[in-house]
């Protein structure tokens, strides 16, 4: 085999050497290179991360004792309902519903109790209350949940008309339907599975 001289000679001599120059720079160099930015890169975010977790590490303590105060304090005790657990609370938010409905002349037709549902960092304990009462009756009751302590919130309220006849007089009130709920705070991670709900 015999190589081209002059011009074309030049051209394949310079393809010999431009070729591998080539080939050693696209699959060596420049990996290596990606390689070595990628790690100084990650490097730095490392550096970052861990400086951050040492910020956090020396604000523990002010943040342990935090979380002490507030459950020493516990400042929404008096706005949630009590009771070790669920069933406990929902028996409380029942007692006061019926306790509520007699001081005000309602009568309850059922009662109800609804799964509890988490809402953020509480539970909502729930229950679905059938009632008969009259327009005044009604209008006391629910001012005396909006003012109440623990906080108690109407999530459904329904009001049907009722007209019947008793002894030849016309007898009128309110059939309602209503679901009445309470927060309470849910048990400590380690000891819920313990815990009856």
């Amino acid at each position: 085999m015999t190589l081209p001289v002059g011009v074309r000679g030049h051209l394949v001599a310079l393809a010999l050497l431009l070729i591998p120059a080539i080939l050693l720079s696209n699959f060596i160099v420049w990996p290596l290179l990606k390689s070595y930015f990628s790690a100084a890169d990650d490097l730095e975010a490392t550096r970052d991360e861990i400086s951050r977790y040492q910020r956090l590490l020396h604000q523990a303590p002010a943040l342990r004792a935090a979380v002490a105060e507030v459950e020493r304090t516990r400042p929404l005790a008096p706005y949630l309902l009590t009771g070790t657990n669920r069933a406990l609370a929902a028996a409380g938010l029942q007692r006061h519903l019926q306790d509520a409905a007699k001081k005000n002349g309602v009568t309850i037709l059922s009662l109800r109790v609804q799964n509890p549902v988490d809402d953020g960092p509480l539970e909502r304990i729930s229950v679905e209350a059938r009632l008969r009462t009259g327009t005044d009756e009604l209008r006391k009751l629910l001012y005396f949940i909006e003012t109440t302590t623990p906080y108690l919130f109407v999530e459904e309220l329904s009001i049907n008309a009722r007209q019947t006849r008793r002894r030849s007089v016309a007898v009128s009130g309110l059939d309602v339907r209503m679901t009445l709920y309470g927060l309470r705070a849910p048990a400590p991670l380690e000891a819920r599975g313990s815990v009856d709900g």
